[in-house]
């Protein structure tokens, strides 16, 4: 069973890039041509949801920059080649006039178990222009940058950095300086000839241990500005507020706090969802089980990362049943009701386990039946009427037929699957043209848990 979930490899950032997978690359371009305009310090706070594609948008913009940066050393000027060509194209065969701006990423929830962010944010530096810029051995920058290693931890850098070159760059250390200067003589040294602006793009910080976060943030306010400096931090912002309210307190102004470090706001506007299912092979279009899909993926506003692992639980779980029904019996008329609610309900039970557990826990037990609601005013009256009885209708002006809301008979349905009691010599209940029986329960859980006899782990 292969992962639903794409991840930022390099590979997967240049196809991406090259299709426009998700309708995303003006975005990326605009992007950078703010970065290009920059031209004093200054921090930019890429805001949105948690899974919404911010960490492969800031790792294309980088490969954009780097693509357009000539000292960068690549393996294959190709994909450098074709970067570029991209950007030509998308802007009437203009290239770009880009500055040569030396770009650096750092997953800062990937070391906060660090004890001092300056160090492992250092440290990503060296190894970014180590492995991407064709310095000179013993240049200054791994120098100075052994020096403010060694402030913040007290310790002896030199194995650190013999591991990334050869000869020991410890032997001149100038500790009366300050720790100010010190910095930016590493960050001029590091521009010194790479570039005219560095960009450093800082991953994941609302997901940090909030007394890091709190101090990665504060350390680059009184060490790291810098007039050659932008900073890009791609966050989640409301729940950084909740971060910073977990250190200060809950009466504390995160939002207030927060204007102190971002210059500038930018929201990373949505994908294009049309785009993006076809890249999962998901048109949602044509058979109920997947305009159902769609509806609860709109309903409970799922961002990427939510979007391709539901709709790999969904296809998993009961792609067969509801696309290929001719392999099962339906014709009888529980079987019949149990084919609308591996259709209808499935959907909204799989997309509830993803986006609330307690909501989908108070669902098959009886307690809430507004997820169906929800997902319907998504879908539209039409596509109930087979739970309507023959002297049933929703039109007011249907002649001799009794009018009744959907909201009524979605609480028939509710009830006739997770509400009623089939112990009392009941063995069926109708809703409209289906019926349903005491199995149908369960095997709707089993269903939308993986473990009843559709599933199947080989579907594409």
């Amino acid at each position: 069973m292969k992962s639903y979930e794409l991840q930022p490899t390099y590979e997967n950032l240049l196809n991406t890039y090259l299709n426009d997978t998700i309708a995303r690359d003006m975005d990326v371009f605009r992007f950078v041509e703010i970065l290009n305009s920059i031209d004093d310090s200054c921090s930019v706070a890429l805001d949105g949801g948690w899974g919404s594609g911010k960490t492969f948008f800031v790792k294309q913009s980088k490969m954009v920059l780097d693509a357009h940066n000539d000292f960068i050393v690549w393996d294959d000027d190709t994909d450098r080649i074709k970067i570029k060509d991209m950007w030509t194209q998308r802007h009437k065969n203009q290239p770009a006039e880009l500055q040569t701006q030396v770009s650096v990423y750092y997953d800062s929830w990937e070391n906060d178990n660090d004890e001092d962010p300056i160090l492992s944010l250092v440290y990503s530096i060296l190894q970014s222009v180590e492995s991407d810029y064709s310095f000179k051995k013993g240049a200054d920058c791994l120098k100075i940058a052994a020096n403010i290693l060694e402030f913040f931890s007290g310790k002896k850098w030199t194995q650190l950095i013999d591991s990334l070159k050869s000869e020991d760059p410890l032997q001149a250390l100038k500790k009366e300086k300050g720790i100010q200067k010190m910095i930016k003589e590493f960050l001029d040294s590091l521009l010194l000839e790479k570039g005219n602006r560095l960009i450093i793009f800082i991953d994941e910080l609302d997901r940090c241990k909030p007394s890091y976060a709190v101090r990665l943030l504060e350390r680059i306010k009184h060490y790291f500005s810098n007039d050659r400096i932008t900073y890009v931090f791609s966050v989640n912002i409301n729940e950084l507020q909740h971060t910073i309210k977990q250190y200060y307190g809950s009466d504390f102004n995160a939002s207030k706090y927060l204007d102190r470090f971002f210059d500038l706001r930018i929201s990373l506007p949505p994908a294009d969802l049309k785009r993006y299912y076809q890249s999962l092979n998901f048109y949602g279009s044509y058979y109920k089980y997947d305009i159902v899909c769609d509806a609860v993926i709109k309903a409970y506003h799922f961002e990427l990362r939510e979007i391709a692992k539901y709709l790999h639980l969904t296809k998993i779980a009961a792609y067969e049943p509801t696309h290929e029904s001719r392999k099962y019996d339906f014709s009888f008329s529980e079987g019949r009701g149990l084919q609308y609610g591996l259709m209808y309900v499935v959907p909204i039970m799989i997309g509830l386990q993803i986006c609330d557990s307690r909501r989908y826990s108070d669902f098959i037990n009886g307690r809430e039946y507004t997820p169906l609601l929800e997902v319907s005013c998504c879908l539209g009256e039409v596509f109930f009427e087979e739970l309507l009885c023959r002297t049933e209708s929703f039109k007011e002006n249907d002649e001799g037929k009794t009018v009744v809301t959907l909201d009524s008979k979605l609480k028939e349905l509710y009830n006739a699957l997770f509400v009623g009691n089939y112990n009392n010599g009941t063995y069926e209940v109708c809703v409209g043209r289906y019926s349903f029986g005491r199995s149908t329960k369960e095997t709707l859980i089993r269903t939308a848990s993986l473990l009843s006899k559709y599933a199947n782990t080989n579907i594409e």
